[in-house]
């Protein structure tokens, strides 16, 4: 026998223009794999005259969310609005007054996911969210049923394909940041504001999500250390590729004794990394466990298909009565960063003239690096319009060490006050050793005049 479900859409752009046509092209399939009719009953928008290149039936759509609260035929919500209000309030009444929900809000989930899974378990329905994170690879569901047996101690990954397209296009391309920007706006992979995508906020919602499922944790977003994309440069991109690295925005998450450590940041991955090969809009995510190990998972982050994808598998899996959530984020976990303090590599770049103008300067950095126990693997140079870029590789040390070291020697020399600081995956390329309680290194150093 065919059940019939009704379902209420909560959005109807990029992502819900892919919700509802799946569900249309796909309803035969969706009902032979699960026994339910699935129809779209009612549609919440934002403006009735917008152009839509959508068959859809104008008796569908509504500006009242009241006209779907209150259809008590509709037994499953897909939000798919975006932003906290109204989707919140929303999604709350719908959870309270007995119906299921799937969204793929998540900024959301980010901030109110916790207090949202609660208020479900309260009602005895289910709140699904395959699609807040990595569009279409099905990363959540890999947390919350295949993981069950393993302890995850660690996350990383691509969570932003706009960051992703653009950092792919400098490196191919050595062309300017705010030129393929504009390329990946104009493509429609960046929003006309595209700070939350490029200043690391929507990396950073991701990345709380899985760390609040991986580790059954309770994150705030607001903690998490954080840098975007726009201070690089096509010279930092080619340094690195020099150095023998490639420059990827990636979120980390690791758990230890009781904490969790998160960071959104610019990092220099060694070209062995699962990460560095991930190009243009794709994601990534890299799971680490104690029993399975290692776990890449690749494909499409974002668009109007591959997250639809997300939703759709998330309300299948609720109709066939697997949407059970195994891993609620119930427990307290301090999130504090603490990379500033952990000995690390770094990429050090600046603006100065050539080093013939500075060796002095140069010199002096140098020498304050060693007083400080850290170790200089690489420098170079490459012309950068009017001025050179000086870059470093920089390894034992921590990040707050090493800024106390740069402030003022960077300031007193002949050099831009303000440089670029990124970390180093791995080992540093050039293999040198060092002992961080040592006050001298002795270091090989080379000037090339170009990659």
């Amino acid at each position: 026998m065919t059940n019939k479900v009704h379902v209420g859409l909560l959005g109807l752009g990029t992502v819900g223009g892919g919700v509802f046509k799946t569900i249309r092209s796909n309803r035969e399939r969706i009902r032979l794999r699960t026994g339910a009719d699935v129809e779209i009953t009612r549609i919440l928008v934002r403006d009735m005259e917008k152009e839509r290149h959508l068959d859809v039936a104008a008796e569908l759509l509504t500006l009242n969310r009241e006209d779907l609260l209150g259809d008590e035929r509709i037994t499953v919500f897909i939000e798919v609005m975006g932003g906290l209000e109204p989707a919140r309030t929303i999604i709350t009444e719908a959870l309270r007054s007995g119906r299921h929900v799937i969204t793929a809000n998540k900024e959301l989930m980010a901030k109110h996911g916790a207090q949202l899974l609660e208020e479900a378990a309260a009602n005895g329905v289910h709140l699904l969210f395959e699609g807040s994170v990595a569009g279409g690879i099905p990363i959540i569901h890999l947390l919350q049923g295949y993981l069950t047996a393993n302890r995850v101690y660690a996350i990383s990954g691509i969570l932003n394909g706009t960051c992703n397209y653009i950092l792919t296009e400098m490196a191919k391309t050595g062309r300017e940041y705010a030129a393929i920007l504009q390329d990946a706006q104009e493509l429609g992979y960046a929003e006309a504001d595209p700070a939350s995508d490029v200043e690391g906020h929507d990396a950073a919602y991701k990345l709380a999500i899985l760390t609040n499922l991986a580790y059954d944790a309770r994150v705030n977003v607001e903690g998490i250390e954080r840098q975007g994309i726009t201070e690089l440069r096509a010279a930092d991109i080619a340094l690195a590729e020099g150095f023998g690295y490639r420059v990827k925005l990636v979120g980390t998450s690791r758990e230890q004794d009781g904490t969790a450590q998160l960071s959104v940041r610019p990092r220099l991955l060694p070209l062995s990394h699962p990460l560095a090969g991930i190009d243009d809009v794709f994601n990534a995510v890299t799971i680490e466990a104690d029993v399975v190990g290692e776990l890449t998972f690749i494909g499409r982050g974002a668009g109007e298909f591959p997250t639809a994808s997300a939703v759709l598998e998330d309300l299948t899996k609720l109709l066939q009565g697997e949407s059970a959530i195994r891993r609620p984020a119930w427990r307290s976990c301090p999130d504090e960063s603490r990379s500033a303090a952990v000995c690390g590599n770094f990429y050090l770049a600046f603006d100065g003239p050539g080093e013939d103008a500075v060796v002095q300067e140069l010199n002096l950095l140098e020498a304050a690096l060693a007083k400080a126990g850290a170790a200089v693997a690489d420098r170079r140079l490459l012309e950068d319009g009017s001025v050179w870029r000086h870059a470093w590789l920089i390894g034992g040390v921590t990040e707050q060490e090493l800024r106390a070291v740069l402030a003022p020697c960077l300031q007193t020399a002949d050099l831009a006050a303000k440089y670029l600081l990124l970390p180093v995956d791995g080992p540093l390329a050039a293999g040198v050793e060092w002992k961080a309680e040592t006050s001298h290194h002795e270091v090989s150093v080379t000037y090339p005049r170009a990659l």
